[in-house]
């Protein structure tokens, strides 16, 4: 923690997510148009994992992408254009809540190599323990273009009404510092805000560091291999 806590933090996109919620690193969903603007970040969205690596001596992401390697036996490695890699491994700071979203790639990044992809998940790291800021996951998949044009939110643009969900059964996912956790993102989920008290009424931030992980079959010409990317 006291290297985040030394490091300046940015945020998503507020015109799409908002409240803010504080990142460090480049996300390929604010760059879906703009595959430019997005390598063109990748040096310096390295910054942190820089630090962790020379700091603290760890380096997370390799580290689960080791983890993956071992349980599935498949290659693993970060998402590629070209020669170009994408980034894995984004730090959010949410101080307050992450409202229901999907995520999957042959939908946001169709004309990418993450489009190619058959399966998703996202893995998720707890920094620092935090009371509440559980995730919520709903027996629910994102249907693409049908579900957005009736009950995506028109502001902000990545949420999506929870009435489309009424009915869903859900699971409770509670992070314990240090957990690594594992989900289908595809699945819409969200984020509740951390709990506050009248005895502690401040501010309360909950650390992650995460990406998504693609399954890439043997459709696309290759053995199966996973790919990272954030």
């Amino acid at each position: 923690m006291d290297v985040i806590r030394s490091q300046k933090i940015g945020s998503y996109d507020q015109e799409v997510v908002f409240p803010p919620v504080g990142s460090v690193g480049v996300t390929q969903f604010d760059h879906q148009h703009d595959k430019e603007s997005y390598f063109q970040k990748i040096e310096s969205s390295m910054e942190l994992q820089n630090r962790f690596k020379s700091e603290a001596g760890i380096d997370i992401v390799s580290r689960v992408a080791a983890m993956l390697h071992e349980k599935s036996g498949l290659r693993v490695r970060i998402a590629r254009e070209g020669t170009r890699d994408y980034f894995a491994g984004l730090l959010r700071a949410v101080d307050n809540a992450i409202q229901i979203h999907p995520d999957y790639a042959p939908y946001d990044g169709p004309d990418w190599e993450i489009g190619r992809i058959s399966a998703q998940l996202t893995w998720n790291i707890l920094l620092k323990q935090v009371p509440g800021g559980d995730t919520i996951i709903y027996d629910r998949q994102w249907q693409g273009r049908a579900d957005d044009v009736v009950f995506r939110k028109k502001f902000p643009r990545y949420a999506y009404d929870p009435v489309g969900l009424q009915g869903n059964v859900f699971k409770c996912l509670m992070a314990k510092q240090g957990d690594l956790t594992l989900f289908n993102p595809r699945n819409f989920h969200e984020v509740k805000p951390c709990d506050r008290s009248l005895s502690e009424p401040g501010d309360v931030t909950r650390f992650t560091m995460s990406s998504f992980v693609g399954l890439l079959g043997s459709e696309t010409g290759g053995d199966p291999e996973l790919i990272l990317w954030s």
